[in-house]
Order: C-alpha cells, then structure tokens, then sequence
C-alpha cells in the first residue's frame, strides 16, 4: 500500500518579494514532494549529505514532482580565542561581528538518490530563487518549529538555471 503523497507535497508560489523581477517560466512546478529533514549547524549541508526521511513515505511514486528536503540551519561563527599561556579555546557564537546570516533559516533544497539508494542533498550549489513553498501540515507536524512558508533553494547561482527532476 503506497503512502499518500499528497499529505507531503508542497504547493509553490513565487515569493512576494521577488514576483516582479523573475520571467515567466512555463516550467514552473507546482508543488515539491517534501521527502524528509536535515539539520546542520554552523553552515548548510554539503551535496551528498544525508536526509532522514519521513517514515511510511514511498518515493517510488513522486512522478513527476521535484523531491526535496527541509533544510534546518543555525548559523554561528566559529570564534578562536587565544589565552596568555599560548593555549587556545574554539567556540560558536551566533552573530559573530554583526554577520548577516545569523539565527535559524529554514528552505527546500533538491535531493536525488545517492550511491546506497539513500535521499541526500543533490549534488551542486543551489541559492533561494525567487519561489517559496507552503509546507502541508504533516510536514510541520513531524519537524516540530518548522514555518508554514520556506523559501526554495533551486537555482544555480554559477549557471543561472534551476533545478529539475530528472
């Protein structure tokens, strides 16, 4: 029995403060299967980290829908400090010398399936382009302080094409 992928599919909206600068794409997709979650700390997941999955999801059947995880960051700077006897202490502070990413953001980035058959973080950079997803119920409910709006991170700022599912 095949789980029901409407309950994790995210509908699509071009951010607001965006709309009036991106070109009409007939492309455009529609919603997004939210496949599982990653958090990180510090600095966002390389390409092929892992996803944890949502459980009872079977991706087999996503179609023609992107999959996608949310990505849960918390920004920190690694600070260095240096004591009189030459040793020295590593911690993390979060807006470290006013930075501006700092605190918890929250967006989609593409996955695909990695070498031993797991979701992991699809493989090139990907920067928030100019689209949000409105995340369904379920998915908030299993990532406890999860926002109800997240951008969507699929576009490659080096080619300035977006990602799709192949």
């Amino acid at each position: 029995m095949g789980t029901d992928l409407h309950s994790y599919t995210a509908r699509m909206r071009t951010d607001p403060r965006s709309g009036p600068y991106l070109p009409e794409d007939p492309r455009t997709v529609e919603g997004v299967v939210v496949a599982g979650y990653r958090a990180a700390f510090a600095v966002p997941p390389r390409p092929g980290t892992a996803v944890a999955v949502f459980g009872g999801l079977d991706l087999a059947c996503t179609g023609p829908l992107a999959v996608m995880a949310l990505v849960r960051v918390e920004h920190a700077g690694q600070v260095v400090t240096v004591n009189d006897d030459g040793s020295s202490r590593i911690h993390w502070e979060t807006n470290t010398f006013g930075q501006p990413s700092a605190g918890i953001s929250w967006y989609l980035a593409p996955t695909e399936l990695g070498c031993y058959g797991r979701r992991v973080i699809a493989d090139g950079r990907w920067a928030a382009g100019g689209r949000q997803a409105v995340l369904p119920r379920s998915v908030t409910v299993f990532v406890p302080g999860a926002p109800t709006v997240v951008d969507v991170h699929d576009h490659d700022p080096g080619t300035g094409h977006r990602w799709m599912p192949t």
